[in-house]
């Protein structure tokens, strides 16, 4: 989810200390409470640090998932978001806010940490995990009351399984440690695949793309994690060690696998996210294969060519 720059604008902190409501953007329905700002704590954020983080939280696209509430020391209510309050197969992004109980003032300094998405597979009797950041970090200086973490789910919930989301959070020296809670996490739509997964040096590797409902025609700042597959698969599945190169080659199968120019590989970030250009040029079905070389320009995955011609591993979205 891009980043919403706000202005500073006295006359907005003035309505925040009026107590009236705000209408979230975005053409949300769902009643907006108004914004408390505690005074005299330095637990919680000011006026504008409350704004920033209120309209963020609220801007229509964003909701809680309400069955990840916890509560810590039980001065402090967590609440976890993502879009919609869903979420699905292949990459999310998922917001945490933390709030003082006695006043609902936003709270600065808060953790969380041990991340742990786990699949349980009732057929087989077995249990697995997916790419995860298994620690927040702060989404952005200019309000830190929001934490931000990201799941890519290797899988939806079926009949052959369902997931449970546990994390632990920390404010003030004391900590929740929130057991796994049963989440639904939908299959994308017909057409659309969002994490893809190659085998090197007997491990298991998996390639998440970020945000593909942000494209748009023309030239895209494209985004992906690597991560490897845990030895103890019930784990979080951490980012990878090894750093690739990621080659990619857009076409359109429903236009006869045209491709587009001026595309530019993905390469590892200081961040730990991969990063390229994508171009494209028109509305419709998107396959991004990929093809992916190692530090020495080895060709590690993606070598051999499906019935179109291009690399057997590939990214599918809808734009």
């Amino acid at each position: 989810m891009e980043k919403r720059v706000f202005t500073r604008i006295s006359a907005i902190v003035f309505w925040l200390f009026s107590g009236f409501a705000l209408t979230a953007c975005g053409g949300s329905d769902d009643p907006v409470a108004p914004i408390n700002i505690p005074t005299e704590d330095d637990e919680c954020c000011n006026a504008e640090e409350t704004f920033l983080a209120y309209t963020f939280l609220h801007n229509g696209y964003l909701k809680e998932i309400e069955s990840l509430r916890d509560t810590i020391d039980e001065k402090y209510a967590l609440s976890v978001y993502s879009r919609g309050g869903k979420l699905h197969a292949g990459y999310n992004d998922v917001f945490f806010a933390l709030t003082k109980i006695s006043n609902q003032g936003f709270v600065r300094d808060f953790s969380v940490t041990e991340i742990s998405p786990v699949m349980t597979m009732t057929e087989k009797g077995m249990k697995h995990s997916t790419p995860t950041a298994t620690e927040s970090s702060l989404y952005d200086e200019t309000f830190p009351a929001v934490q931000h973490a990201w799941i890519s789910f290797v899988m939806s919930s079926s009949s052959m399984g369902y997931w449970e989301l546990g994390y632990k959070a920390t404010t003030q020296n004391k900590t929740v440690a929130h057991t796994g809670s049963v989440i639904e996490v939908s299959a994308n739509a017909t057409g659309q695949e969002w994490i893809k997964s190659f085998k090197y040096q007997d491990v298991n590797y998996y390639l998440s793309l970020v945000n593909p409902n942000n494209f748009q025609t023309g030239i895209n700042t494209i985004q992906a994690y690597v991560s490897q597959q845990n030895a103890e698969k019930a784990k979080p599945w951490p980012l990878a060690d090894q750093e690739f190169t990621i080659e990619i080659i857009p076409t359109m199968p429903d236009m006869g696998n045209h491709s587009s120019p001026d595309n530019v590989a993905l390469t590892k970030q200081p961040s730990g996210i991969y990063e390229g250009k994508l171009n494209l040029t028109m509305t419709g079905l998107w396959d991004i294969h990929l093809v992916v070389k190692d530090k020495e320009g080895n060709i590690v995955a993606g070598g051999e060519n499906n019935d179109s011609g291009y690399s057997n591993i590939y990214w599918s979205v809808i734009l």
